[in-house]
């Protein structure tokens, strides 16, 4: 049965192929050849790759990139920006020493003024030394004769720095440059009128250095001395 099939195989002939077979099943015509690969021809070869054209009216066309243009702005304003931080430094630098030449001529001028302050009171100090050596047969008031003129001396020295005594000696109590210590009710002076100076107060160059204390008298309440003499 083997060798019958084998025979009746070996027998068989491929049918002819014809125009009207090739036109129903095209592939006819290739049947024992190898079957071409996807996106390849008959030759075995693919096909080049189309390159799409590049349109004639693109606005791109012939221009460089753009990290192009932006390296030398960019390597600009790295510039520009070093010499403004350099000269913010150089400023800073110049203001530093300009505040601490200012200060140190300030404190020259004060420690000048100073001096020239000291250098008038020296003469007051001889005074007082000259004071303190007493002399045989000299008596209490001749010391206290001596002593006042080294008071006036000194105090004119102040005075000429721009220091000056309030005045209170019958003057109204004025609270900025007078500070009550005491009110005391009497007839003899007027309401608010100062009695007497307890500390002298000062000025110096027209600023209040100092207030004076004083005693002001107030002006007795009528009702409490009727009640009181009734």
């Amino acid at each position: 049965m083997t060798n019958s099939m084998a025979q009746t195989s070996d027998n068989t002939e491929t049918p002819p192929v014809t125009a009207a077979t090739e036109a129903e099943n095209p592939s006819a015509s290739l049947k024992g050849d190898r079957e071409p690969a996807a996106g390849q021809d008959a030759s075995g070869t693919r096909p080049p790759a189309e390159v799409p054209e590049e349109p004639a009216g693109d606005p791109r066309a012939g221009k460089a990139p753009v990290g192009a243009l932006e390296d030398p702005r960019h390597e600009r304003l790295k510039v520009q920006n070093e010499a403004l931080y350099q000269r913010l430094l150089r400023l800073q630098a110049e203001f530093d020493n300009f505040r601490k030449r200012t200060e140190r001529e300030k404190q020259d001028f004060f420690d000048y003024a100073l001096t020239d302050f000291v250098r008038k009171l020296l003469p007051v100090l001889d005074a007082f030394e000259r004071g303190l050596e007493v002399a045989e047969g000299e008596t209490v008031a001749d010391f206290k004769a001596g002593f006042q003129l080294v008071l006036k001396q000194f105090t004119d020295v102040l005075a000429q720095a721009g220091l000056e005594p309030i005045e209170t000696s019958g003057q109204i109590f004025d609270p900025n440059r007078h500070q009550a210590l005491m009110r005391e009710e009497t007839e003899a002076f007027a309401d608010n009128q100062i009695i007497d100076e307890l500390q002298p107060g000062y000025t110096f160059k027209g600023r209040l250095l100092r207030p004076s204390l004083v005693r002001v008298a107030a002006t007795p309440d009528k009702t409490t001395t009727e009640t009181q003499s009734s």
